[in-house]
């Protein structure tokens, strides 16, 4: 888990909470077999997405500001780059494989999936990442099993396994994912990320601001995303090539 905590800089480099839910309301308890129907039934489906936003990012007494352009091409690859007046890195997530370069030091890093979850200690897909982006569980929850927790402000599902406790948590009136946890099961360390400022665009719904909060026993690390759709379902193109003077480095 710790891992996770370089990771997800290395890719993108005045904080909100999440909109409370109005607890004076009430929300019917359903079955989870009816939770994950309305769950899926809310969820955005689009060919491409086309996403710029501003990313600040905060570790310990240092914050850094930088531009994010994310291009997607659902279930198959996301393209993502970063700059500050100049490209500062390029990314490129695919099926098989994620790779990226930053410019400054002239570095890049090339791996497969296999790799990366030896390193995390959890199995990372492209699918799991692109959900990161639009507001969906990071697992598969028609696949994974999941439990129904206990709430009186959300709706809350749960999976383990022996490395990792995921923890979802929706809005019980539109059923929107607001908040995704990943504790480590041997360790101290958590991934929050939260999801606040759903909008429609083309009669889906997407979030507009992400929070990612990483606790470890050393370090502390958040990325604040606001986000703006400038295009969905616009064929986009993914040009992507590794400098050939670069050296390739490890996470």
């Amino acid at each position: 888990m710790r891992k996770v905590l370089i990771f997800i800089p290395l890719l993108f480099l005045n904080c909100k909470a999440l909109t409370k839910v109005d607890t004076e309301k009430s929300f019917k308890k359903i079955s989870t077999k009816n939770l994950l129907k309305n769950i899926s039934k809310q969820e955005a489906n689009y060919n491409y997405l086309f996403i710029r936003s501003q990313a600040k990012i905060i570790k310990g007494k240092s914050e850094n500001q930088i531009n994010l352009s994310i291009r997607i091409k659902n279930n198959e690859k996301i393209l993502i780059s970063g700059s500050l007046l100049i490209p500062l890195f390029k990314g490129l997530i695919t099926e098989k494989k994620i790779a990226f370069y930053e410019k400054i030091k002239k570095t890049y890093y090339l791996e497969d999936y296999n790799s990366l979850a030896s390193l995390l200690n959890f199995k990372l897909s492209l699918r799991s990442l692109e959900n990161l982006f639009v507001g969906k569980p990071i697992d598969d929850l028609s696949v994974v099993k999941v439990s129904q927790e206990k709430n009186i402000d959300t709706y809350v599902l749960e999976s383990k396994n022996k490395t990792v406790i995921s923890t979802y948590s929706f809005n019980p009136f539109t059923f929107e994912l607001m908040e995704q946890k990943l504790s480590s099961t041997t360790t101290k360390n958590e991934l929050t990320i939260s999801y606040d400022n759903y909008k429609i665009i083309n009669g889906k719904s997407f979030p507009q601001k992400i929070i990612f909060s990483a606790n470890g026993n050393e370090e502390t690390l958040k990325i604040l995303l606001n986000l703006k759709i400038n295009r969905i379902d616009q064929d986009l193109s993914f040009p992507f090539e590794i400098p050939k003077d670069y050296k390739k480095t490890e996470l």
